[in-house]
């Protein structure tokens, strides 16, 4: 049946549906049935003839389809007769066979063993193989949805890793921070206990040691607090609502005049449109940068909000000493600060964090004039 097979090839280079294909293969099938059975009565009628009337002159083909051989037939008579009279029914069992046959190695089982063979690599925990069928039926359809599972769990799993990454980062963190106010706290207090036991503690360096042991104390204080706000920065949900984008120029503006200690510039570079964003969000990271660049600028601020297709970003300068080369990859680190006794340098981290949820990122740079430039970038809805 091979040629069957090649016929229903190029008959299928055209798409189709499975239940379009079925009915193709039953077709050729049945097109196959009634030409195999015109040819088998046509030869089984010829041999009748030959047997019982070999002088007979010859007749036309159609003629043979209706012609009855006599009562006195022989036992191969009776043999040709039956053949004749039933092959339709054989040919039909076969030509159904073969076609559904056909139609399940073709259009059944290949796509399922492509189906199991992808469902086994996810299963493995291997994500990279594309899963493809080419063909416009309901089985390219479950594999382009089995394809989207797969991109799903490979972006979730690149994202469980970098949330892994990041809190290896966070508890490093936590342990280094937390390890000075401890060491502080006991190194006084049994410099408290020694002095005591010998009664040598004086006024002088009670006080000294409890107010190291009261700075401790603080920072742990601080300490457990930016470990709830880290917390809550993860559980906090988006609230999108559509708003002109000038309402952020707008508090910038409100800003600008609560802090005149330095020259705060605002360049717009964004058409009048309104946009789906979560403006709370926005200005948070917006006042985390400008915190951070207050802290550093000399003399000015330079602010510029720009849109690029879907994607708002806003760039912060300062005209300050800028980010060192190891600052350039450990600032949006977690607690990282040019000066770790007074800021435990969340500011970066929370404004990366809150930049990701809304579909952005954050980038630190240094400006070719000096200074330092961090860009913040969001996704817009229309």
């Amino acid at each position: 049946m091979d040629w069957l097979e090649d016929m229903i090839d190029r008959l299928f280079a055209r798409r189709s549906s499975l239940d379009q294909s079925l009915l193709l293969y039953l077709v050729i099938g049945v097109l196959a049935v009634v030409f195999a059975t015109l040819i088998t009565v046509s030869i089984c009628v010829s041999w009748e003839r030959l047997i019982l009337m070999p002088d007979a002159q010859d007749s036309h083909f159609w003629a043979y389809l209706s012609w009855v051989p006599s009562k006195k037939s022989l036992l191969s008579i009776r043999i040709l007769e039956f053949i004749r009279h039933y092959a339709v029914f054989v040919y039909g069992f076969l030509g159904i066979y073969f076609a559904t046959t056909v139609f399940y190695r073709k259009r059944i089982l290949q796509p399922i063993t492509i189906l199991e063979k992808s469902i086994e690599q996810i299963e493995q925990g291997n994500y990279q193989h594309p899963i493809y069928y080419n063909t416009y039926d309901e089985f390219e359809k479950t594999s382009a949805g089995l394809d989207h599972l797969r991109v799903t769990l490979q972006e979730n799993q690149k994202r469980l890793h970098e949330l892994y990454h990041d809190q290896k980062k966070v508890n490093a963190a936590f342990s280094h921070d937390l390890r000075t106010p401890l060491t502080t706290i006991q190194n006084n207090l049994e410099l408290m206990e020694a002095y005591y036991e010998q009664d040598r503690l004086s006024p002088e360096t009670f006080d000294k040691a409890a107010g190291k042991i009261k700075n401790s104390i603080n920072r742990l204080t601080s300490f457990s607090e930016t470990m709830q706000q880290l917390q809550k920065l993860e559980d906090r949900p988006l609230h999108k609502t559509v708003l002109p984008l000038n309402q952020i120029e707008e508090h910038l503006l409100e800003l600008r005049q609560h802090r005149p200690e330095k020259d705060l510039q605002i360049i717009k570079e964004y058409p009048k449109i309104t946009a789906s964003y979560d403006s709370d969000l926005i200005n948070e990271v917006i006042e985390n940068l400008l915190n951070n660049a207050y802290r550093f600028a000399k003399n000015k601020i330079t602010i510029t909000i720009t849109l690029q297709e879907k994607l708002l970003i806003i760039y912060v300068k300062d005209d300050g000493p800028g980010f060192s080369k190891k600052e350039l990859l450990t600032a949006t680190e977690p607690y990282y600060s040019q000066n770790k006794n007074s800021h435990f340098g969340l500011g970066l981290t929370i404004a990366e964090a809150l930049s990701q949820k809304h579909g952005g990122n954050l980038k630190i740079a240094n400006s070719i004039d000096g200074g330092a430039i961090v860009s913040a970038v969001f996704a817009l809805n229309d």
